[in-house]
């Protein structure tokens, strides 16, 4: 049986009411952490890349709606588990 993996962007950015949101990760063997706005505060860890996948698809709904403008994402990377199920970059 052939492993998961999953695709996601280590950062993007956006215009939502003329104000631009940022969103950057860090891949780490137990999760993936998210900073928002560059704000400690607005900070959120994941299992996996799936909440991060599906924002992003979200997110490029949204700019087909009208509801946020200037979608840029980051750089790409493949995701999946190893033996023990850490993530780890493929």
């Amino acid at each position: 049986m052939a492993k998961k993996t999953w695709k996601y962007h280590t950062s993007l950015s956006f215009k939502h009411e003329g104000k631009e949101q940022t969103v950057a990760t860090q891949l780490y063997q137990i999760g993936i952490y998210a900073i928002f706005n560059n704000n400690p505060s607005l900070q959120s860890a994941f299992k996996s890349p799936e909440p991060l996948i599906k924002m992003e698809k979200g997110l490029t709904n949204d700019v087909k709606l009208g509801k946020i403008t200037d979608l840029v994402f980051g750089t790409e990377i493949t995701v999946t588990t190893d033996a023990d199920g850490f993530l780890v970059k493929v």
